[in-house]
């Protein structure tokens, strides 16, 4: 029964389960995890004017929802944006704009900033 419980469940969840394991796997060593972390980042930078719908600088949860419900977006992309969405209130804290943008948005100075911090961190 819980097979067919599984095989019914959507392949959002299906990625986003593949994905947390992913990240939650034990590493000896830093190095896979500061290219998965490098890879996020790059991904954020060059999609970030399209992932911004509204264009107001700011990357919002509803707009990384509109891209992970879409059909024509790969799996990896998706993956790329679940560690967006469940990361979201770090990322946007990173940084206090003068001109706050939407409570759940994420400006570029705030990605910048994140990443910065997170690859420091891992010390590769």
């Amino acid at each position: 029964m819980t097979s067919d419980i599984n095989s019914s469940n959507s392949d959002q969840v299906d990625e986003s389960s593949e994905f947390d394991r992913h990240w939650l796997r034990s590493e000896t060593s830093a190095e896979p995890v500061y290219q998965d972390i490098k890879q996020i980042r790059d991904y954020a930078r060059l999609a970030f004017d399209r992932l911004d719908l509204d264009k107001n600088g700011f990357i919002e949860r509803d707009e990384l929802f509109t891209f992970l419900e879409s059909e024509k977006v790969s799996s990896r992309e998706k993956s790329f944006i679940t560690f967006l969405l469940n990361n979201q209130e770090a990322i946007a804290e990173m940084v206090a704009e003068e001109n706050a943008g939407p409570k759940s948005g994420i400006s570029r100075d705030d990605l910048e900033s994140y990443f910065a911090l997170v690859i420091n961190l891992i010390g590769a």
